[in-house]
C-alpha cells in the first residue's frame, strides 16, 4: 500500500521525532498498531468523501494555505469540526450568517431553488462565491455597474438620510429591487400581452373609477361591493378591473352587479398593468374630467357621507394629482390605492407619456419603484400639481402607523394590510371597534380576511411540517368566527371542577380555536381565566366573544408563566389546567402509569370527566419529573394540536407555576430579576 511520507509524518508526530523512515516504519509497526499510509486509506474506514473543490469554497483560510482538502480535513479539518461535504454539513450551521432574503434579492438566477435560497448557496453559490449576506458582499464588484449620482437623484430619502449610496444598494436596495443603475433592465412585458375581457358597461362618464381586485377563482372579495356603492353614490361610474390567476375563470361576487363596467383580466403586471391595459382599450378615458385610479387594498369606506367629504375635497381642488396619503418610503410619494387624475393632466402629453411607457413587470416592488413612487414626482417635475389630502407627519407610513389618527381625523379608509398584521410590532388592537363607531360593517372584511388567510394556506398543512400553512388556517377559522358574530358560551356554572388558565400572547386564532374545541367537548362544570397579557392584535375582540370567561388585563407584558400566576389567582376550582394555546410538545410522551402517581390518575380521570375522551378532544401524557405536583399533556382536537396542558391540584399551584417557570422561562444568563414581576 502506498505510503505517503510527508502525511505520514504530519499525521504521526512520534515517527518524524523518531526519524524513522515512513514507509519502514509503516511496514514493520505502523499497520500492525492500525496506522494508515495515506489520507485516502483514513477517510476509507471514517465512510467519508471530501468534496475538494467546496472545502475549498467553504473554507477559504485552507484555500489560501494551498493545503490540499483531504490532507487537512484528516490532519486537522475532522478535529476542528469541519465538513468534508455539502451533504454532511447540517443546515442550521447557517442560521446566524445566511440571510435568505437578502440572497434571494442579490440573486435572480435561483431557478428550482427560489424556494430554497440555501439550499441554492450551500451546492451553487459557495462554489462560486457569491455571499452570504449583504456584510459579505464585494463592494468592488459593483464599481462599475453601481451609478451614486443616478442613485441619490433617484432614491431622495438615501440622500435626505445622509447615507452611502453604493452601501444603502447593497443593504437595502437590493430588497426594496431599486436599480442600480438608469440602464438595468427589468423583466417585464406589453401590458397588452394578458388576456382581458369586457363582461359589462357602455360608454363612459366623465368621472369613472377604474377599480382593480385581484380573485384568484374569479370570487371577487367580499369588502369590495361597499366600496363600489359608495363610489356610486359618490356620481363615480365605476370600472371593475377583476385579476384572475385563470384567465376564463367565472367572475363572481356582489362587486360585479355595484360595477357600471366590468373587466375580467389575467393577473399579470399588478394594478398600474391592469390600469394601464383599460386606458389603451379605452383611450377616450383620458378625456374624463376626473380618472380615479382604486384598488382594494382598502377596507372601507367607513361610512357613505365620509367618502362623499373627500370626493368634494378633489372636485374642489385645483390640483392635477389628488391622492388620500403619501410616504417617504423610498422617496416622498403619493400612495396609489386612490389616486385622482384631472383631466389637464390626462390630456396633456406628459399624462399620454407616463401611461404609453407603462409595461407589465414581473416583480411588485419594481412597480412601486417604477411607477407609485414616480407618478407623483413626474408630474410636478413638468409643472402640474400634487395634493395630499391626508399628508403623512413624518417618514412613517402613516397608514399602518397612525391608521386611528387617521380614522379619527377622517380618513375613510383602513388597509388592508393593517387589519392583517403583516408589519411585526405595529398595534391593530380594536380596529372593528373604530371602524364600526364610524358606520363600518366589519363583518364583510372579516370574510375577505379569511379568504387571504385560506389562501395563503393553500387550503392544506404544510408539507415540510413547519406549520405555516397551519397558522393561517387557523387565522382564517378565527376571521370566519368574527365575521358572522358568533359568541362562544364559556359560562362555569356554579361549581367548576376544572379552572382553565391560559395566557393569551399574541396569539389569539390559536386561543379561540382551543377554547372552542373545550366548549364544544364540554359535558361537566368548568370556568376559563384568561390573562390578556398587554395584546396588540386581534385578542381584545377574540376575547369579547368569549361569553362567560374571566379577563385579567394586563397593561405591560408579563413573562407569559408569570402573568398564569393573575390567572390562578382568580380560579375557583380544586383543580387548574394551564393550557399553552399552540405550543409545541414540551416534553416527550410518557407512559400515563409512570411516576406519579395517585394524583396524576386522579388529574388525568378528572380531565376525562369534563371533556370526555374520544368526543373529540384527547390527552396525550408527556413525560414529568417522577414526583412532579403536576401532568402535562398534549392535546388534541381531532386531528388538530391545539397546545400543551398542565394540570395541577389548586393547592400545589404556587410551586408548580415556580418550577415551570424555572422549567421553561429561566431567566437569561446576567438578567437580574425585577423586583416588580409577580
Amino acid at each position: 500500500m502506498l505510503v505517503d511520507r510527508d502525511w505520514y509524518r504530519e499525521r504521526y508526530p512520534d515517527v518524524a521525532a523518531a526519524g524513522a523512515d515512513p514507509s519502514e516504519h509503516f511496514r514493520s509497526h505502523g499497520r500492525s498498531e492500525g496506522r494508515f499510509p495515506n489520507p485516502a486509506a483514513e477517510l476509507a474506514t471514517l465512510g467519508e468523501v471530501v468534496d475538494a473543490v467546496w472545502y475549498r469554497a467553504r473554507y477559504p483560510d485552507v484555500a489560501a494555505t494551498g493545503a490540499d482538502p483531504v490532507r487537512h480535513y484528516v490532519l486537522y479539518g475532522r478535529a476542528e469540526g469541519r465538513y468534508p461535504n455539502a451533504d454532511r454539513e447540517p443546515r442550521d450551521v447557517w442560521d446566524t450568517r445566511f440571510d435568505p432574503t437578502w440572497y434571494r434579492a442579490r440573486n435572480a438566477d435561483l431557478g428550482p431553488f427560489q424556494d430554497d435560497p440555501l439550499e441554492h448557496f450551500r451546492r451553487i453559490g459557495l462554489l462560486e462565491g457569491r455571499a452570504a449576506n449583504a456584510a459579505e458582499e464585494d463592494r468592488a464588484a459593483w464599481r462599475t455597474t453601481f451609478d451614486p449620482d443616478w442613485y441619490l437623484a433617484r432614491n431622495p430619502d438615501v440622500a435626505w438620510r445622509g447615507l452611502d449610496p453604493l452601501e444603502h444598494f447593497i443593504t437595502e436596495g437590493l430588497i426594496d429591487r431599486r436599480r442600480p443603475n438608469p440602464h438595468a433592465i427589468l423583466e417585464s412585458e406589453p401590458v397588452t400581452a394578458a388576456r382581458i375581457d369586457r363582461l359589462k358597461g357602455g360608454a363612459f362618464a366623465d368621472e369613472v373609477a377604474l377599480f382593480i381586485t385581484h380573485a384568484r377563482d374569479g370570487a371577487i372579495k367580499p369588502h369590495v361591493a361597499h366600496h363600489l356603492a359608495c363610489l356610486r353614490r359618490c356620481g363615480i361610474a365605476c370600472a371593475l378591473i377583476v385579476a384572475c390567476d385563470e384567465a376564463d375563470a367565472a367572475v363572481t361576487g356582489a362587486a360585479l352587479g355595484q360595477a357600471d363596467h366590468a373587466f375580467r383580466r389575467a393577473n399579470a403586471g399588478f394594478d398600474f398593468a391592469a390600469w394601464v391595459h383599460v386606458l389603451r382599450l379605452h383611450p377616450e378615458l383620458l378625456k374624463a374630467k376626473i380618472l380615479y385610479l382604486v384598488n382594494d387594498s382598502v377596507f372601507g369606506p367607513t361610512h357613505p357621507e365620509a367618502l362623499e367629504r373627500v370626493v368634494a375635497r378633489i372636485r374642489a381642488s385645483e390640483a392635477d394629482l389628488v391622492g388620500l396619503t403619501d410616504n417617504a418610503d423610498r422617496g416622498w410619494h403619493i400612495q396609489s390605492y386612490f389616486l385622482a387624475l384631472k383631466g389637464r393632466f390626462l390630456a396633456s402629453e406628459a399624462g399620454r407619456a407616463f401611461f404609453d411607457g407603462v409595461v407589465a413587470y414581473a416583480h411588485k416592488n419594481d412597480v412601486v419603484n417604477e411607477y407609485e413612487t414616480q407618478l407623483a414626482r413626474y408630474a410636478t417635475a413638468r409643472g402640474f400639481r400634487a395634493e395630499v389630502l391626508f399628508p403623512t407627519p413624518d417618514w412613517l407610513d402613516t397608514t399602518l402607523h397612525n391608521w386611528r389618527k387617521l380614522l379619527r381625523a377622517g380618513f375613510p379608509y383602513l388597509k388592508v394590510g393593517t387589519a392583517r398584521a403583516l408589519v411585526p410590532g405595529v398595534e391593530t388592537a380594536d380596529w372593528r371597534a373604530e371602524m364600526a363607531a364610524r358606520g363600518y360593517d366589519t363583518g364583510p372584511a372579516d370574510r375577505t380576511l379569511a379568504r387571504l388567510a385560506r389562501e395563503g394556506a393553500g387550503g392544506r398543512p404544510a408539507p415540510d411540517g413547519t406549520g405555516r400553512d397551519e397558522d393561517s388556517l387557523v387565522l382564517a377559522e378565527m376571521h370566519e368566527f368574527l365575521a358572522v358574530g358568533d359568541v362562544l358560551d364559556l359560562a362555569p356554572g356554579a361549581a367548576p371542577l376544572v379552572s382553565v388558565l391560559a395566557v393569551v400572547d399574541g396569539q389569539p386564532a390559536r386561543l379561540l380555536r382551543l377554547m372552542r374545541a373545550l366548549a364544544e367537548g364540554r359535558s361537566a362544570p368548568s370556568e376559563v381565566v384568561l390573562v390578556d397579557n398587554a395584546s396588540i392584535d386581534d385578542t381584545h375582540h377574540v376575547l369579547g366573544r368569549l361569553a362567560g370567561a374571566t379577563i385579567v388585563t394586563n397593561v405591560a407584558p408579563l413573562p407569559p408563566l408569570r402573568a398564569a400566576r393573575q390567572a390562578a389567582a382568580r380560579a375557583r376550582a380544586d383543580v387548574l389546567v394551564l393550557v399553552r394555546p399552540g405550543a409545541g410538545q414540551e416534553a416527550e410522551p410518557s407512559d400515563p402509569t409512570v411516576g406519579g402517581a395517585e394524583d396524576g390518575r386522579v388529574l388525568l380521570d378528572l380531565l376525562e370527566r369534563v371533556w370526555p375522551a374520544g368526543d373529540g378532544l384527547s390527552y396525550e401524557p408527556l413525560a414529568a419529573p417522577t414526583e412532579a405536583p403536576w401532568r402535562a399533556f398534549g392535546v388534541r382536537h381531532r386531528s388538530d394540536r391545539l397546545g400543551t396542558a398542565y394540570a395541577m391540584l389548586r393547592r400545589d399551584a404556587p410551586q408548580v407555576l415556580e418550577l415551570l417557570i424555572d422549567l421553561l422561562e429561566p431567566p437569561r444568563q446576567g438578567e437580574a430579576p425585577d423586583p416588580n414581576v409577580l
